[in-house]
């Protein structure tokens, strides 16, 4: 499902192929080991083919738990395709916040 790249105080995570209930235990021991090496992430979601909620929930709480060590994450690209299908159809970008549209979508990101 992808690589765990290491840059000093900014570490990396990519995703690729499906980001479903069946891959979500890897996402989440992958996304879990990135957010305890503390400091800032970020996470390259271009090569996902396929997503569902666990997927956008699991990238929700990293967000969560960075920011409760001090830390940010961000996507190296804005979601598109399947995984922005899912934040539409889940009610994830409707009616949210500046922070979370941002994040998404890079709405607003000069």
């Amino acid at each position: 499902m992808g690589d765990i790249l290491d840059g000093g105080n900014e570490g990396a995570i990519a995703f690729s192929g499906p980001a479903t209930i069946p891959h979500v235990i890897d996402a989440w021991t992958r996304l879990s080991a990135a957010v305890a090496a503390g400091g800032d992430l970020v996470v390259d979601i271009a090569e996902v083919t396929a997503a569902d909620l666990s997927f956008v929930q699991l990238i929700e709480a990293a967000r969560a738990s960075c920011a409760r060590q001090g830390g940010t994450v961000r996507l190296a690209q804005p979601a598109e395709g399947a995984l922005r299908d899912v934040l539409d159809r889940g009610g994830f970008l409707a009616g949210a916040d500046t922070d979370r549209l941002q994040f998404w979508t890079y709405a607003g990101v000069a």
